[in-house]
């Protein structure tokens, strides 16, 4: 991608993920059981916890470092890189300390680097999709992807989608058997007749995708009430 375009896809991702506001690079939804940081809400679970998500926050973190860029001190003297944060309260507690405030800038200022870490991703999704499904079915999902990323806007769609639901292929980001990733768009997907209609073909299929992970969340998560905004987001690719 271009500089150009990198901009734009940062700027696009800030008002997706954070609403073009800087406070919402540190969240910890009240439904979740990690918080979350940056321009992706890269997941950073705390100590001794795991979870079903990939926790994307240590290895961005990690990137910065192999590109000699600084991190905030405190997290570098923290004993694991783990979140230090037992529960939500906690967190919430400490959101006006000095710490989360040096978090907070840093964040900031390294919003560039956030959108290309994202980008980066993105760019290597492919072959990991096709590892992980039968040999049979891999021609097709191919065929859809480079029909995604050659159409206008279409890199966005695809960028933009696996930061924001995952790429599906760990096993554990599934309910009911069922993920909700960018493999699974895909597998949903119908191949179109025009290629001009690749992307709207896109947007149907991840909006179908959507809709089961509401279905099949479990009670405690309900998602529905962020249906209307997913759906919202999707229809803007």
């Amino acid at each position: 991608m271009t500089t150009e375009e990198v901009n734009c896809l940062q700027k696009m991702i800030f008002f997706n993920e954070c609403s073009g506001r800087v406070e919402r690079m540190l969240t910890w939804n009240a439904d979740e059981d990690f918080p979350s940081f940056g321009l992706g809400h890269f997941i950073w679970y705390p100590q001794g916890e795991k979870g079903p998500y990939q926790a994307l926050f240590p290895e961005f973190l990690s990137y910065l470092e192999a590109r000699e860029i600084a991190i905030p001190a405190w997290i570098v003297a923290l004993p694991t890189r783990e979140a230090p944060w037992k529960n939500r309260e906690e967190f919430l507690n400490d959101l006006s300390s000095e710490r989360m405030t040096s978090l907070k800038n840093f964040l900031d200022r390294t919003r560039a680097y956030q959108t290309q870490f994202i980008v980066n991703r993105v760019e290597g999704i492919l072959p990991r999709m096709l590892a992980t499904i039968p040999e049979e079915k891999r021609p097709e999902i191919e065929l859809k992807f480079k029909e995604i990323a050659e159409a206008p806007k279409g890199m966005f769609a695809l960028i933009d989608y696996v930061n924001f639901k995952g790429e599906g292929i760990l096993e554990s980001e599934r309910s009911q058997g069922q993920g909700w990733g960018l493999l699974q768009v895909l597998e949903e997907m119908q191949i179109p007749v025009k290629k001009e209609d690749a992307l709207e073909e896109f947007d149907r299929a991840a909006i179908k995708i959507l809709e089961i992970r509401v279905k099949n969340a479990t009670p405690e998560k309900n998602y529905s009430k962020r249906l209307h905004g997913w759906k919202t987001r999707i229809k803007n690719y």
